[in-house]
């Protein structure tokens, strides 16, 4: 089993515990209850917590793409790593098993689909991470100037089928997400008697 198989084991295992988890604490918060959690008071208060967590995710795309240093923001990748999980997580915890509309069904199931590309997309990032690294150091060893072992390894990097790949599925996936999710809050709202 290779490193790249392993990690997308262990990153899978990881994930179906943690949705299976939040999904069983749900439950136990709902047993007595009138209504699910994720219908009480508690509950939104969770799923609002979850969506702004979520929200974190796009600090990093929105650095990395108008950082006036254009480098690469490694912080605000962990915090896109970290809230993409989180985030998703404490939605999960506020829905349970729940889904009575199809706006909230195709909200989830856009959201796993994200969540899921973005662990596959993370796996891919540390080969292609690894393999730009073996390459600065064959560069490297080959006299190249610095800027031109940079030229190369972006233009490299820029190259990457497999990222061109994962990115036309992450990304439209997380703009359907998105606009589920605001569907979702509106109709939550509207139903409510807020809007």
């Amino acid at each position: 089993m290779t490193a790249v198989q392993r990690r997308v084991l262990v990153i899978s295992a990881v994930a179906v515990s943690a949705v299976a988890g939040a999904l069983v604490f749900e439950a136990v918060l709902s047993i007595g209850e009138a209504s699910p959690f994720g219908h009480t008071r508690y509950g939104h208060a969770v799923g609002w917590l979850g969506l702004a967590v979520t929200l974190l995710v796009f600090v990093y795309p929105i650095r990395k793409r108008y950082s006036p240093a254009r480098r690469w923001p490694r912080g605000w990748f962990r915090v896109h790593m970290v809230a993409g999980i989180l985030g998703p997580l404490l939605i999960f915890l506020h829905s349970g098993a729940h889904y009575h509309a199809l706006v909230p069904v195709l909200a989830m199931v856009s959201m796993v689909i994200v969540v899921l590309s973005g662990s596959v997309g993370q796996a891919v990032h540390a080969v292609a991470l690894r393999t730009l690294n073996d390459q600065r150091h064959r560069f490297q060893q080959e006299g190249l100037s610095d800027s031109d072992i940079e030229i190369r390894l972006h233009r490299m990097a820029s190259q990457e089928e497999a990222f061109r790949i994962w990115q036309a599925i992450h990304a439209p996936m997380t703009l359907m997400f998105l606009a589920l999710t605001v569907l979702h809050v509106a109709g939550a709202l509207f139903f409510a008697g807020f809007l």
